[in-house]
């Protein structure tokens, strides 16, 4: 459940800085309201701003950050042509060895290839966000709540845990994301009742409980020797 907490922290940026205009990037709440905004606000003289502030950020070598830029950087630039690409390739071979490695990897790599490469997991969650809230396309969120399905499982800790987390950002990025809710509303018409019952569980609940839930379910599998 840590990495999803960088979404959380991301959401409380927000509204934080969104009375001033953001001309550069020089902090890390600065950096969160780019790039979880960008598709509300999209501001594409200042991803020179973003890749320099990564560059010395240390996110390439933090576990909990990786994924996320590796990915909201892979959707940036796929948005743009190639003519403009080469102008931040020339910015990304400026930065540390670390993070450079990352963003030549996000710039050379669409968001599918990236993808395609990480399997069902919290990881995935994490970096369909990202996308999401560069784009603002629909298809991160179906991807998250397509891991719902694991909610019940009690053998795969792994699965479980990445339904869960799913289920908990749902709820906290419902709240700020209309488009998010709107999906999820649209998940209590499902076809399949268990579906039906989460979606108005992640409505319903607040993040908070959500995690609390999850908690108690890993304490209790745990106290019968299952995980």
């Amino acid at each position: 459940m840590k990495i999803l907490l960088i979404i959380c922290t991301l959401t409380l940026f927000s509204s934080a800085i969104a009375e001033n205009k953001l001309n550069a990037i020089t902090t890390m709440d600065e950096y969160g309201y780019f790039v979880e905004t960008y598709y509300l606000h999209p501001q594409p003289n200042l991803i020179n701003s973003a890749i320099t502030f990564i560059g010395s950020s240390g996110a390439a070598s933090a576990k909990n950050m990786k994924a996320g830029v590796l990915m909201s950087f892979s959707c940036l630039f796929s948005m743009y042509e190639q003519t403009q690409k080469d102008k931040w390739i020339q910015k990304i071979n400026e930065i540390n060895k670390q993070e450079k490695e990352l963003l030549t990897n996000s710039i050379n790599n669409s968001p599918s290839q990236l993808l395609k490469e990480i399997p069902l997991s919290a990881a995935r969650n994490d970096m369909n966000w990202a996308c999401f809230f560069i784009t603002g396309d629909k298809k991160y969120i179906e991807d998250i709540i397509f891991a719902l399905k694991h909610l019940d499982n009690r053998k795969d800790i792994n699965l479980y845990l990445t339904a869960a987390s799913a289920k908990w950002s749902l709820s906290s990025n419902a709240q700020y994301h209309p488009k998010v809710k709107d999906e999820i509303e649209i998940l209590t018409n499902s076809d399949i009742p268990a579906m039906q019952s989460v979606a108005k569980d992640i409505l319903s609940q607040s993040p908070k409980e959500i995690r609390e839930e999850t908690v108690a379910i890993l304490k209790e599998q745990k106290s019968k020797g299952v995980w």
